[in-house]
């Protein structure tokens, strides 16, 4: 099995670089003309990855560096803002545009990607729940994956902590999330990511009381100096450097699962909280999950908004719906080489629109990539 993943790496490699040589997938050729957005969503060291359940929503500053390297070659790089301006004028002249987003608002993108953003002199877009202007509680997905990492290192490492009492119900706990999957044959990050892809099926009720009968098992969460939010002078100090700060919902719930109600506290409630926090306006909008329906694309336009991101992968033509724009999420591993490298040539086949599968990938930013 080795063998043949290792095979299919050097060929996926020889691929890239022979498009590349060619200019086939150079970004100046096949993105011309067209808005293109990537999205990062934590920026950590490579020590405070190693203690972050979701490794694969991280990237290092080097890894962020690396890419901004590559990025700000080959197209103008700047706020989805600033980007809509220019787009919005039609025929583009020069390089491609696009835009810079982070999701999320936590406190890393301020520590670690702003230095990198700096050096590399572009700006971005920062899309931030509005819960955290007053709520330093990690957002759900956060907090259930923290929850579900602490529970499959008892079982797949048979590390101590858990009282033999509640072995029972930690083992169902888990048995909800993941029925019938062996703990063992999976990594536990793999293992993770699966559970919580399993819970954005479920109603808010379902994943509250899962969480709420976790709560009752678990030791309580240690939560690290970084692992937090940007408080609102650090989001007025982006703003003040020439940053974008958008609305990422109000408290990151799955959007489709909202009442009509619940949906304008998520959509305009949240555009007016941050409007006054920090006062400047906020004119776009992060779908959470990328997860919208009709009802969601209706009201961001209510709310005032002049646009919307999801996560659905791709690029963005002249006339598409300012509503429903595509991103590429960068994912580190994504962009490697066999052998670990960043890797131009693999970074710019899949953003190029001729990499096989990645029209039908949806990058999920609670959870990895699912087609």
């Amino acid at each position: 099995m080795g063998g043949l993943t290792g095979l299919k790496a050097l060929v996926r490699d020889v691929c890239g670089e022979v498009l590349s040589l060619a200019r086939l997938t150079a970004p100046e050729n096949r993105l011309r003309q067209r808005l293109s957005i990537v999205t990062f969503h934590r920026v950590l060291t490579e020590s405070q990855r190693r203690l972050y359940p979701l490794p694969g929503l991280a990237v290092t500053p080097e890894e962020l560096d690396d890419h901004l390297r590559f990025l700000t070659r080959h197209f103008r790089c700047m706020s989805l803002h600033t980007a809509l301006d220019l787009w919005a004028g039609g025929h583009v002249p020069g390089r491609p545009l696009l835009a810079i987003t982070f999701d999320d608002g936590q406190l890393d993108n301020y520590e670690n990607a702003l230095p990198v953003l700096e050096k590399n002199s572009v700006t971005a877009s920062f899309y931030v729940p509005s819960q955290v202007l007053e709520d330093a509680t990690p957002l759900w997905h956060d907090a259930m994956a923290g929850s579900v990492a602490w529970l499959v290192s008892q079982f797949v490492h048979e590390t101590a902590g858990l009282r033999t009492s509640g072995r029972q119900g930690a083992l169902g706990l888990l048995a909800e999330l993941q029925p019938g999957v062996d703990l063992g044959r999976v990594t536990p990050h793999a293992a993770v990511e699966a559970a919580l892809e399993q819970t954005k099926r479920w109603n808010p009720a379902q994943r509250e009381d899962w969480m709420r009968r976790a709560r009752s098992l678990l030791p309580p969460p240690e939560r690290h100096r970084w692992d937090g939010f940007m408080s609102i002078g650090q989001m007025k100090d982006l703003v003040a450097r020439g940053h974008e700060i958008g609305s990422h919902s109000h408290s990151h719930a799955l959007l489709p699962q909202c009442s009509d109600d619940e949906l304008r506290v998520e959509i305009a409630g949240s555009r007016q909280k941050l409007e006054a926090a920090l006062g400047t306006p906020v004119t776009t909008f992060c779908y959470p999950n990328g997860s919208a329906d009709a009802r969601c694309v209706a009201q961001a336009r209510i709310a005032g908004y002049r646009a919307a991101v999801t996560t659905r992968w791709g690029s963005n033509l002249p006339g598409d719906e300012p509503y429903l724009l595509q991103r590429f999420n960068m994912n580190a591993q994504h962009a490697q080489d066999r052998l670990g490298r960043f890797s131009e040539a693999r970074l710019a086949w899949r953003m190029s629109g001729l990499h096989p599968g990645l029209d039908r990938v949806r990058q999920d930013p609670c959870g990895g990539v699912t087609a």
